[in-house]
């Protein structure tokens, strides 16, 4: 029986079980390491052997770093996997290392959800980190027996140019997928009072919280009648994260209310009739938008890496300009105010989140890669 060792963190792998579950139906034994989660979690699924792998509170940085490749390597070392598949590119990178002492036989498997800050941000820190990493990740990426799995073409094609990856080792398998079952999509109401416009975000700069902010500012001037909402939580270990009082610095004026961290999206969701993302972020396929494609909504997004996979422009959604407040607004009340437009793009997101982002049609094309 051959043996799959994943690595995934607690903060979104939910939505990698379902490849686990799908490989353990086809014979694998299954190990995951779980970095940052619950101990009760492995109560919760026994049938997977779960090794919690800790971040270091007491180290920051290189140390941090080393600290989790150490404990990755000894995981390796104790299961001894035919195949080690890891999702993020900080945890592809962290797996590289780590399985560098064992045998080349090793099948890496590395799936890039988003080049995040290191790739898709200009300033000197990210640059100066990119020219400091480059050898190590271009030899960990282009190692013998390594595919990597990319959401977009576009991340595809930055890596490939930039000869981080070979070619013929990259596969596309658009974004992580979605459980359609969890939302009950519905027509958004017509005439009503005050139409709900959700932003569902992580708190970071480049996910365009700013351009949202000042989107609806102008919605407001224009006289626009809506509520429009930020639905999302502080977050750490990510340079470009907003602190809880910078959000309340760029919130005054309240044209925009802040619900923090919320436990029942689908419902927001439900309620909101539309959905607006202004990120420039170094995306993967974002799972919000995804929820918001299974959810059934029109959506508001950027023509950028990641996020335009999520959607048909001019026809489940709309496509704006990255960092342009104003085209955001004029597409923001473009479908605000035409509510039978709206609801045709509804059915599209749906239609598209049952064609393309299904997690189970994302787990076959996944478990395809093993063979």
């Amino acid at each position: 029986m051959k043996k799959i060792l994943y690595i995934f963190d607690a903060s979104d792998w939910e939505s990698r079980i379902e490849v686990a579950h799908g490989a353990q139906k086809k014979g694998y034994d299954i190990v995951i390491g779980l970095i940052n989660g619950k101990e009760d979690i492995a109560a919760k699924f026994p049938e997977f052997k779960i090794t919690h792998l800790k971040k270091s509170n007491n180290s920051i940085g290189v140390l941090s770093s080393l600290h989790m490749v150490k404990d990755i390597s000894d995981l390796i070392k104790q299961e001894e996997p035919h195949i080690i598949h890891a999702v993020t590119l900080k945890y592809a990178f962290m797996c590289g290392l780590a399985a560098l002492p064992f045998s080349k036989e090793i099948r890496k498997i590395y799936t890039l959800a988003g080049l995040g800050y290191l790739f898709r941000s200009h300033d000197k820190k990210s640059v100066m980190l990119r020219n400091i990493l480059r050898p190590i990740l271009t030899f960990i990426l282009r190692r013998q027996n390594t595919t990597l799995i990319f959401q977009n073409q576009d991340d595809l094609d930055l890596m490939v140019i930039g000869k981080y990856a070979r070619r013929e080792n990259t596969i596309l398998i658009k974004g992580s997928g979605v459980y359609l079952d969890r939302f009950t999509p519905a027509p958004s109401n017509e005439g009503e009072k005050e139409p709900i416009v959700l932003m569902p975000t992580r708190l970071v700069h480049d996910k365009g919280v700013n351009i949202f902010i000042e989107a609806a500012r102008i919605l407001k001037e224009r006289g626009t009648i809506a509520k429009f909402q930020i639905a999302g939580g502080e977050t750490k270990h990510n340079p470009r994260a907003i602190s809880k009082a910078q959000m309340l610095e760029m919130l005054k004026g309240g044209e925009v209310e802040w619900l923090g961290r919320v436990n029942d999206l689908p419902e927001r969701l439900s309620h909101a009739s539309l959905i607006v993302y202004p990120s420039h972020y170094g995306e993967g396929v974002p799972r919000v938008l995804l929820e918001a494609c299974a959810a059934g909504r029109a959506i508001v997004t950027t023509d950028h890496a990641g996020c335009k996979e999520a959607v048909k422009d001019g026809v489940s959604g709309l496509l704006v300009p990255v960092r342009d407040a104003h085209k955001t607004a004029d597409a923001m009340e473009e479908l605000l105010n035409n509510h039978e437009k709206r609801i045709s793009m509804e059915l599209e997101s749906r239609k598209l989140a049952e064609e393309e982002f299904d997690i189970h049609i994302i787990a076959k094309k996944t478990l395809a890669v093993y063979s």
